[in-house]
């Protein structure tokens, strides 16, 4: 038996990356693809599909309002760039939620929840899981573990990073951009050739910078843009 299932994302490349890795996986039958909520929507009316690969932000309406629109949803596994609207998919009963960009490890991981869930004949969520939740940083002749959810903010210097915790400050000889690699996209913003935000400790953000606890650090102005996008903040 396969399951159909239908992509919904405003983005192109999200779609096709999704596609890539269910083609993989057995059991699984491809029923469409939307652009927008809207098509997602209109397509849901004539179709009937097991289960939603839903990106979280579009225009005109988000993703958690297409599940909210529908009597009997599917079973929805979120995929989206934001940690912020965990709650709310653990309030719609999500099968999973999961951060882009997407590997196939941990999307194997969602759709197994999903396969779970159906042979088992029950709707009972799950306590959805975030992957990655902690980094090893060298620092020494140490390698520490490091949650996080305590990192701050993570600052260059010339010929280490500084990355400030909770209740500390580590220094290390890892490269920022090595460190940027091994953090959650969407929870961890890069602003600055020498900057590194957590959304999670953001308390404000200006068009000078981003207010980090008590400090305000600058954007810098190749990262502007992208930053500001994927907070999904309009400053305009």
């Amino acid at each position: 038996m396969k399951f159909r299932f239908l992509i919904v994302d405003d983005e192109p490349l999200a779609r096709r990356l999704i596609a890539s890795h269910a083609m993989k996986m057995e059991g699984l039958e491809m029923a469409g693809e939307c652009g927008d909520a809207i098509e997602a929507i209109n397509f849901l009316r004539t179709q009937t599909v097991d289960l939603i690969f839903l990106d979280i932000q579009m225009p005109e309406v988000t993703g958690i309002q297409v599940v909210r629109s529908l009597k009997n949803p599917p079973s929805i596994i979120f995929t989206t760039a934001h940690r912020d609207f965990a709650p709310e998919a653990f309030d719609l009963e999500a099968v999973d939620y999961l951060l882009k960009p997407i590997s196939f490890e941990r999307f194997a991981r969602a759709v197994s929840k999903f396969f779970e869930r159906r042979s088992s004949g029950t709707a009972t969520p799950e306590k959805l899981t975030e992957p990655d939740d902690f980094i090893h940083l060298k620092v020494a002749r140490k390698v520490h573990k490091i949650q996080l959810k305590e990192i701050v903010y993570i600052e260059s210097m010339d010929e280490y990073v500084k990355v400030h915790l909770k209740d500390k400050t580590l220094i290390t000889r890892e490269n920022i951009s090595t460190l940027e690699r091994k953090l959650n996209k969407g929870f961890f913003v890069r602003i600055h050739r020498s900057f590194i935000i957590s959304t999670k400790w953001t308390s404000a953000v200006s068009a000078e910078g981003v207010e980090v606890g008590n400090k305000l650090l600058p954007f810098g102005r190749a990262f502007r843009q992208s930053a500001l996008a994927v907070m999904g903040i309009n400053l305009k």
